[in-house]
């Protein structure tokens, strides 16, 4: 004899077009390029998991979908399956791994970033201005 159980759950439905709308944010190509090329330049490693959830980071702060890094990384872990700590840790880990991120990000904003100062929040906000507007980059 083989029992079966069915469990549902409610869903709200803004909350699942909200993440739909996210999730179509974040897949979009040209936006993908333009945050791949700002967390590339910034010397943050492309094998490493936490540099694709740089990547998401900075196009939703970039592009104003969400605005504190906590619904950020809320966000991220919900288009990704994780949980947002698990996303901040992500985030951490490749930034802490990135070579000469201080210096290649002071070199992309025109200001001097020391490395004591580098942390996932200051990395995701300047990333995201420059996403946001490229002119600021001293590149352009």
């Amino acid at each position: 004899m083989h029992i079966v159980c069915f469990t549902f759950k409610m869903v709200d439905m803004e909350n699942i077009l909200i993440s739909n709308d996210l999730l179509s944010t974040v897949s979009d190509p040209s936006f993908r390029l333009t945050a791949e090329r700002l967390v590339l330049k910034c010397g943050v490693r492309a094998d490493l998991k936490g540099s694709r959830c740089l990547i998401d980071a900075v196009i939703l702060h970039g592009t104003e979908m969400c605005t504190g890094f906590c619904e950020i990384y809320r966000a991220i872990a919900d288009i990704r399956g994780l949980k947002p700590k698990s996303v901040m840790r992500e985030i951490s880990y490749a930034i802490a791994q990135a070579f000469d991120l201080p210096d290649r990000l002071s070199t992309m904003v025109g200001t001097d970033i020391p490395p004591s100062d580098i942390h996932s929040g200051l990395v995701i906000a300047y990333l995201g201005r420059l996403f946001k507007n490229p002119d600021l980059s001293v590149y352009a």
